[in-house]
């Protein structure tokens, strides 16, 4: 573990995704594709994804085309490792999105987060892909903690949280400018040492 905290401290450094999707009943992980802009304009028409999220709305192929342009930099900076929610038994299925972001190197600690188009809602998919994607950094990246912040006003987004035996730790007033205004959002946080409990 030692030579872990050592790159930690070092500051930020490449991730590598898996050349394989990860895997959890019919839910699977993978990196995004160029071929999937157009699926992710389509998921990204409905308000809901943005009322809880930071993606823009309107949404266009110039929005999908940033994104999908500097997802290339994000893992090569170690700022983001994002992964496209996907079908497990067709991997050209666009879902959503689940990322690993905000990473701390040095405290071993990062944020999840995700979006689920509208019509893969209901399936468990977003509770499989957090758990894929924190089994995932834990193991992996060596992270220590991975933060989980949920809009007051979005029970469902709470509900996961809790199914992927995060802890709900407090509610911080304010702490986002969201489609409808500012937004209270409750903090939730997941120890790599309760994975499994």
């Amino acid at each position: 573990m030692r030579s872990v905290r050592r790159r930690f401290a070092s500051g930020p450094r490449r991730i590598v995704l898996p050349g394989e999707p990860l895997i959890e009943g019919e839910t699977a992980l993978r990196a995004w594709r160029d071929s999937d802009l157009e699926a992710l304009v389509v998921a990204c028409q409905d308000p809901e994804i943005s009322r809880w999220t930071r993606v823009p709305y309107p949404y266009g192929p110039a929005d999908a085309r940033a994104y999908l342009l500097q997802r290339h930099d994000a893992v090569h900076d170690g700022t983001t490792a994002p992964f496209a929610i996907v079908s497990a038994t067709d991997r050209d299925h666009l879902l959503g999105s689940v990322s690993l972001m905000r990473f701390s190197w040095k405290h071993a600690r990062a944020e999840v987060g995700y979006w689920l188009a509208k019509e893969a809602r209901g399936h468990g998919h977003v509770t499989r892909a957090v758990r894929l994607i924190t089994d995932w950094g834990f193991r992996h990246l060596g992270l220590e903690r991975i933060d989980l912040l949920a809009a007051t006003g979005n029970p469902a987004s709470q509900r996961v949280a809790e199914r992927c035996g995060f802890t709900r730790e407090a509610v911080l007033r304010s702490y986002l400018q969201g489609k409808d205004g500012r937004q209270d959002m409750v903090a939730f946080g997941l120890l790599g040492s309760e994975r499994g409990q």
